[in-house]
């Protein structure tokens, strides 16, 4: 029986949200999920307000869940999409892990963070060196690592690159991010497959994707040798950097239910998830 770790994201579902919501819900909802047996929460994100208004309160939320993590098994993680980010970061001790955007798609990483490939490698090393010091994990994003909607040049060669580029520059886990929702199932197995043979760090992906697809590409991951997947509940989210059409998440609650189905294991807690769940409609169904 195969194990898989389950990485949850309301970070990334809240911001496909336009209309701010309140920190306080914000704060009930991940409180709601830390006893659910999820390995990680990716609870926030340090980045520039204005680019991100929905993520200017992650300094009040992340202080707000320093005690709910000492009675948690479950690990804290924050987005950082720059140097400054992880400067911020660093002054929580309970955040576990911090994840940077690492792209694929040179335009994409333009537009997420400023940056081309090139100033994105040295911030990178500058995070590396902030993630040793405070004693975190770093988890880098190939974002766009399925292909993109740009009209970009895409090979999977240019996969590996930045695969390389990102465990030169200290990755202790790779998540290979679909950010739009391009990967058919035959390219999960086929980049999941890559990764397998590549990686020499753990690995695990963060795929965007329609509601009815996400059991099949969940099981895909799992088939070619994926063992940490990310998903949001509901399925909500999407990157509002990546293109004006947003695909959700991978849903959670669906993710569950073909694992379960074929037979693999999870540390989830059914009826603290149901709660979770009914929490997630409560915090993000006034804005849906």
């Amino acid at each position: 029986m195969t194990t898989i770790s389950i990485v949850e994201c309301p970070r990334d579902a809240w911001q496909g949200f336009h209309d701010f919501i309140p920190t306080g819900e914000k704060i009930k909802h991940i409180k709601s999920l830390m006893h659910c047996g999820f390995h990680t929460i990716d609870a926030g994100s340090f980045v520039s307000p204005r680019a991100m208004p929905q993520m200017a309160d992650a300094q009040e939320l992340f202080a707000a869940l320093e005690e709910i993590r000492e009675s948690s098994s479950t690990q804290l993680l924050s987005i950082v999409a720059s140097e400054g980010g992880a400067k911020r970061a660093a002054e929580f001790n309970h955040i576990d892990a911090w994840g940077y955007p690492f792209s694929v798609s040179e335009v994409f990483q333009e537009r997420n963070s400023r940056k081309n490939i090139e100033r994105a490698i040295d911030d990178l090393k500058r995070v590396k060196d902030l993630a040793l010091h405070s004693n975190v994990e770093l988890v880098i994003y190939l974002s766009m690592a399925f292909g993109n909607p740009y009209g970009e040049f895409y090979h999977t060669d240019l996969v590996l690159e930045r695969l390389e580029q990102a465990l030169l520059c200290g990755a202790d886990i790779i998540s290979l991010s679909d950010t739009t929702g391009q990967g058919t199932t035959q390219k999960v197995v086929e980049l999941c497959s890559l990764m397998k043979d590549h990686s020499t760090v753990p690995w695990g992906a963060h795929m965007h994707s329609t509601y009815d697809e996400a059991a099949e590409k969940a099981l895909a991951a799992v088939s070619a040798g994926c063992r940490r997947i990310d998903t949001a509940l509901k399925g909500y989210g999407g990157c509002p950097f990546a293109s004006d059409q947003l695909i959700g998440n991978m849903p959670t609650e669906k993710v569950l239910s073909a694992l379960t189905l074929a037979n693999h294991s999870h540390s989830l807690d059914p009826l603290r998830i149901e709660s979770a769940y009914n929490s997630a409609l409560q915090v993000l169904g006034p804005y849906s």
